[in-house]
């Protein structure tokens, strides 16, 4: 049965999309699962990792990118068609099992009248579940949707949000990347409330990690505490940290670029170290672990 996780931080710069990628790819040629990823960002630049800028530039001229899915409900028009904007066989590595439902940065124009939806559809299709409505019935072809959302918690996320079975939480271990984790496990808890919603906390994952670094060294040690005190205080259910920590690696950056064409996932990532172990493995470790979690 087909597991949703979306995968979301306030604060940009954290490693969120990348992360997304990442597992997508791992995922598929390491572990041979079928993986969705819907890029709800803007920013696009799952998508731009995914397809490369041409391919994009060629669907959303074509009106097959998930922006112009929201266009239509508040135009009433019908451009966008699911079939026709579901790309198979992404990623530089070709991967056959690996699609994508690509986002926009013509998102920007519209997302702060999302809201309208509701009107615009007289009163047919919330706001809040555009994707529901529109693309769900794609979700049984896959094993993994993995759905990279915006640094928000606005309709757009809300929709990830909506068909999502799990959420996890990319951070830097340093003071300003986790403020506003609270924050997301708070609204996340009482939109689902409101909602009947069964989403739960996959846990928080820790990205970009340096062990010279003071600062990261003593988040290691106290996220787990006031990560935990998030769901005491909700009185929910607790999620924990990812034992796998993703290190900071100009490699991993350079990896998400679309013209590279390395021959295998352990190439595209294993190109340099950090400490003993080339970089491909703590991302091996991290599907595994996403896997095992998703399952329990």
């Amino acid at each position: 049965m087909v597991k949703i996780v979306s995968v979301i931080n306030l604060k940009g710069g954290v490693a969120k999309t990348t992360t997304t990628v990442q597992l997508a790819e791992c995922l598929t040629s390491e572990f041979g699962k079928k993986v969705l990823v819907i890029d709800l960002d803007p920013q696009t630049n799952a998508t731009i990792a995914l397809i490369g800028e041409d391919k994009w530039e060629e669907i959303d001229s074509q009106g097959q990118t998930l922006f112009h899915l929201f266009n239509d409900k508040l135009k009433n028009t019908s451009t966008f068609d699911v079939k026709k904007a579901l790309q198979g066989g992404v990623s530089n590595l070709r991967l056959k099992s690996l699609s994508l439902l690509a986002s926009s940065i013509k998102f920007i124009d519209i997302q702060d009248r999302i809201s309208d939806i509701s009107k615009e559809t007289e009163h047919v299709i919330s706001p809040m579940e555009v994707l529901k409505t529109s693309i769900s019935s794609e979700f049984s072809s896959f094993d993994y949707v993995l759905v990279d959302c915006p640094p928000n918690l606005g309709f757009i996320t809300k929709n990830g949000i909506e068909i999502s079975d799990y959420y996890f939480i990319p951070s830097i271990p340093d003071n300003l990347s986790t403020y506003g984790i609270p924050q997301i496990v708070k609204n996340i808890h009482d939109f689902s409330e409101k909602r009947s919603l069964k989403i739960q906390c996959l846990g928080l994952l820790v990205t970009k990690y340096s062990s010279t670094s003071n600062a990261h060294r003593r988040g290691i040690e106290t996220l787990p505490a006031r990560f935990g005190n998030i769901f005491r205080e909700l009185k929910i259910t607790p999620a924990t940290i990812f034992e796998t920590h993703i290190p900071q690696a100009n490699a991993t950056a350079e990896a998400m670029d679309y013209e590279s064409f390395p021959a295998t996932f352990k190439e595209k990532y294993g190109r340099t170290k950090s400490g003993d172990r080339y970089l491909y493995e703590y991302v091996i470790d991290l599907a595994k672990e996403f896997m095992k979690r998703v399952a329990a």
